[in-house]
């Protein structure tokens, strides 16, 4: 949770003063339980990667049919935009071929409106995308190319150097990563296509998403989604920030994952896995600048979602079970497959990438229920599950941790009214003109100073001793 405003008063001279502290104590203690609704709901719309979408919400026609490989057979089929192209067969599904576009886009098409062709599938060029998303989709957009990805934003220029930093950090490492691991791997056919808008309310009208999602990959069009102006901004910045960039390269994880062969698109992985390695591969820091740490590196984010689990040593609650046989999971499942495929890629690495090279080879559209995931990661790793949440919790204790909550900035805010003298510790620059605000309309003339601090501890030990305590 974020770290709840913390208010303080002291009373300095007679005691006849004291109904007077009495009732501005009542007048704190009904802000301090306003505040703390506020922070409980800006903690519950804080970001969280976009749950697995059925391709049906993006628009692809499926029938209810058992799947055939599509073999990459090419045919000419006509385009959202009418035009004749030789599109990539990904499956066939009664009627219907699902169908690759040149743009890396994903079509359903009638089998009988598909023709065999003997012409060269010609992967669409990052200009020609650009252009065709900002005149038919995106007017007044500005569009960048790099040598992976082709951004197309009206977001700001620094929130966009940001973004990019971390994807081309990020890609090499990862598809190097993979190859080590002798994982198949390819370069994408097509540009990574990454669309950022400035607002929230502009990225729901592009598609709505559940609250607190502020970046999806889209595996029907091939884009990674997401916007820049958080609502808990103003609430917490820094934890927005954290928040905002690990979800950006989470999603981006699953961009480059279906585009280098290792998922392929469209298919059914377990839950803890499809989402356990993008957090894996993608943790982030906004220390001196915000950078991607690495494959592998401690996710604090997660870690203290898990705090309770790893502090323990002998964990009283199960993790390996429940998170294996998850077919949803919630922000703490996250932090359960993150914990999972940590400990297996770090200590259990032979079986574990045994088990994903075998994930990797799933088709599309087939499905899989949980008994045959269950199965699968008994078939690699065992099911010896309280041995593994022991060991899990141990592997997490020796890992380097910060609370990325109480080690934010933390702004002291002394008030003098008077003789009375109080505080409050906040990590919201609203909630500092908002008290501001209130008290000054209870106590007029009241003066302010607000100092910030690098953690909650260093925050606290001043305010105390500023008030005398």
């Amino acid at each position: 949770m974020l770290h709840a405003d913390l208010r303080r008063w002291c009373a300095c001279g007679s005691k006849p003063l004291a109904f007077l502290l009495l009732a501005f104590t009542g007048v704190l203690l009904c802000a301090a339980r306003a505040a703390a609704q506020e922070t409980a709901k800006a903690d519950e719309a804080g970001t969280q990667p976009a749950p697995q979408a059925d391709p049906a919400d993006f628009g692809l026609l499926l029938p209810d049919a058992e799947p055939k490989p599509g073999e990459d057979r090419l045919v000419l089929v006509k385009s959202p935009s009418d035009e004749l192209v030789v599109a990539k067969t990904l499956v066939e599904v009664g009627d219907r071929l699902v169908v690759i576009l040149p743009d890396g886009r994903l079509s359903s098409v009638v089998a009988r409106d598909a023709t065999p062709t003997d012409r060269k599938y010609e992967p669409a060029k990052a200009d020609d995308m650009a252009r065709s998303l900002i005149e038919k989709t995106l007017s007044g957009f500005k569009s960048r190319t790099t040598k992976h990805y082709l951004y197309i934003y009206n977001a700001s220029e620094t929130f966009v150097k940001a973004t990019s930093t971390i994807l081309e950090t990020m890609y090499p490492a990862l598809f190097a990563y993979c190859r080590r691991q002798k994982i198949a791997v390819h370069d994408p056919d097509v540009p990574l296509v990454v669309i950022m808008f400035h607002t929230q309310d502009e990225f729901d009208k592009f598609h709505k998403m559940p609250e607190g999602v502020v970046a999806y990959y889209n595996g029907v069009t091939n884009y990674v989604v997401m916007y820049e102006q958080s609502k808990l901004l103003d609430m917490a910045p820094e934890l927005a920030v954290k928040q905002s960039i690990s979800t950006i390269a989470h999603e981006g994880v699953h961009q480059v994952l279906h585009n280098i062969g290792v998922q392929q698109r469209l298919s059914n992985w377990p839950m803890w896995i499809s989402e356990g390695l993008p957090e894996y591969f993608a943790p982030t820091s906004v220390g001196r600048g915000v950078r991607w740490k690495g494959v592998g590196k401690p996710n604090d984010l997660r870690m203290k979602e898990l705090e309770a689990f790893f502090k323990n040593g002998d964990p009283r609650e199960e993790l390996t079970a429940p998170t294996i046989e998850a077919d949803r999971l919630n922000s703490k499942g996250y932090a359960s497959a993150w914990a999972l495929t940590h400990f297996l890629a770090e200590r259990r690495r032979t079986p574990f990438l045994a088990l994903l090279k075998e994930v990797s080879q799933r088709a599309p559209l087939v499905d899989f229920g949980e008994s045959q995931n269950a199965e699968l990661f008994r078939k690699h790793l065992g099911d010896e599950f309280a041995a593994l949440d022991s060991q899990i919790a141990k592997h997490l204790q020796k890992l380097p941790y910060e609370d990325p909550i109480a080690n934010q900035t933390h702004y002291v805010v002394m008030m003098q009214a008077g003789i009375l003298r109080g505080y409050m510790i906040t990590t919201s620059p609203k909630s500092v003109k908002d008290w501001q605000r209130e008290q000054t309309a209870q106590q007029p003339g009241s003066v302010f100073v607000v100092q910030a601090y690098p953690s909650a501890q260093a925050a606290e030990l001043f305010a105390k001793s500023w008030l005398g305590k």
